[in-house]
């Protein structure tokens, strides 16, 4: 799930190349609504916080996300922080600075989903 203003955003169009089945919600309750009533279909919460309220917007969503037991890994993209943070704990968001780079943004996806099973087809 990504929330966003900006469906044709950089990260959306990021977060597509890496392969990922990107739904893009533009409204804060939408998403949160549809994280929690199917909190096993998504595997990575992607908001970009500038257009919902900063930093603070990003933290609700989080407490929100918490407080219904979803589970899924979370990165958060603001202008308000001042570097990126890849925090090692599995319930605690991955932050990074706007405007978010495809390199950036790869980090961070990646690290958030370091343990996740790998899929090998053959």
């Amino acid at each position: 799930m990504l929330l966003s203003s900006d469906a044709e955003s950089a990260a959306a169009r990021s977060l597509t190349g890496f392969g990922s089945q990107v739904e893009c919600e533009a409204d804060f309750f939408t998403a949160m609504s549809n994280i929690i009533d199917d909190p096993l279909g998504y595997d990575l919460f992607v908001m970009d916080c500038d257009g919902f309220g900063g930093i603070a917007a990003g933290e609700r969503a989080v407490a929100t996300l918490i407080a219904s037991d979803a589970r899924m890994r979370v990165i958060l993209i603001s202008a308000e922080f001042d570097a990126p943070a890849y925090p090692m704990g599995r319930r605690t968001a991955v932050c990074l600075p706007s405007p978010v780079s495809h390199e950036s943004l790869r980090f961070g996806f990646d690290h958030v989903l370091r343990d996740r099973p790998v899929m090998h087809l053959s």
